[in-house]
């Protein structure tokens, strides 16, 4: 069982190199040389856990055309990582952020002009790419995954400082801007491999499921974690106005709203200090904000589980379990 378990792991490897080929031609391979080729070579030379191109490989299983649209599925799973790359670009000039996982930022490192164009750049070569290749009805569907992630930023923007802002209000807005990408990777896994429409919009469900807990997971790190852990300015996210779900939850009682409300009021005047944060923090954690947070990344999990149950059991759905409940026990 080791040893196959082994060579699965070593073939999942193989395929997200493939991705990385691809993520390499599609947005750098007639630059090299340029100061293009230069920024882009600091955009690619740093990849995260190539979470949802690995959803989008191990979803095509399902599809009796997996094997033969190999090297079609790497391509359309660079795609998915490039246009991820783009909307961290873009966050991290929203967010004046000067480093992203340990390196010096886009815009940090080359200026805001710059990192804007770059994560345009990136969205471009995506789309002519999809053109190139005819891959018309992915085409498609990234792009409206692309306009439902800015609507979501956009709902995300409109809300700051809102002290009425709802748990509901919030969780439209993460299903653009965090799961619509896990969403349509699923999909386009499945879609382009074969799968029917009723396996394909399962898979999809899930990918949505999975991203809405990978962002309720985000936002417990700043109740759950230090500075020094994270490599980041905890708390952030109320600092700026974003009021995240461990608040939105603990604004949904009495006491909550008692605590909390004078807080918020006076964090859309100035600056708070740590001491305020610091109690912020406190009176969350008090009123269940933090418990009830975890409550909801159970029952998505749940959700999700109960959809993998009702496909076929392949190593790829455990795999995908794996991946569920790694998420959820984090």
């Amino acid at each position: 069982m080791t040893e196959r378990n082994n060579a699965c792991t070593m073939m999942e490897e193989s395929a997200v190199e493939r991705v990385r080929y691809y993520m390499h031609k599609i947005a750098e391979n007639s630059f090299a040389g340029t100061g293009t080729g230069a920024v882009l070579d600091d955009v690619l030379g740093s990849f995260g856990k190539m979470i949802r191109p690995r959803l989008l490989l191990l979803c095509s299983a399902f599809g009796p055309h997996s094997k033969e649209k190999y090297e079609r599925l790497c391509m359309l799973a660079a795609m998915v990582e490039l246009t991820h790359l783009a909307s961290l670009i873009h966050d991290d000039i929203i967010d004046e952020a000067p480093y992203r996982r340990g390196k010096p930022s886009i815009q940090g490192k080359y200026g805001k002009d710059a990192a804007v164009y770059a994560g345009d750049f990136l969205i471009e070569r995506v789309h002519y790419w999809q053109v190139k290749e005819q891959l018309i009805d992915a085409a498609m569907i990234l792009s409206k995954t692309v306009e439902d992630m800015c609507i979501g930023e956009i709902g995300q923007a409109v809300c700051r400082y809102d002290v009425h802002v709802t748990a509901d209000d919030y969780l439209k807005n993460i299903k653009g801007k965090t799961a619509a990408l896990f969403s349509t990777a699923c999909k386009l896994g499945a879609m382009e491999a074969g799968c029917g429409s009723d396996v394909a919009e399962k898979l999809k469900c899930f990918g949505e499921y999975l991203g809405i807990m990978f962002q309720f997971r985000d936002d417990l790190l700043d109740f759950t974690s230090s500075e020094a852990a994270e490599g980041k300015e905890i708390h952030k996210d109320f600092h700026d106005g974003i009021y995240t779900l461990p608040v939105l939850m603990a604004l949904e009682t009495p006491e909550g709203r008692e605590a909390l409300l004078p807080i918020m009021k006076e964090n859309a005047k100035r600056n708070l200090g740590s001491e305020e944060i610091g109690h912020m923090e406190k009176e969350v954690i008090r009123c269940g904000g933090v418990k009830r947070t975890v409550e909801e990344i159970h029952r998505y999990a749940a959700l999700a589980g109960e959809i993998l149950d009702s496909l076929e059991d392949i190593p790829e759905a455990r795999k995908i379990r794996r991946m569920l409940d790694k998420l959820e026990s984090m």
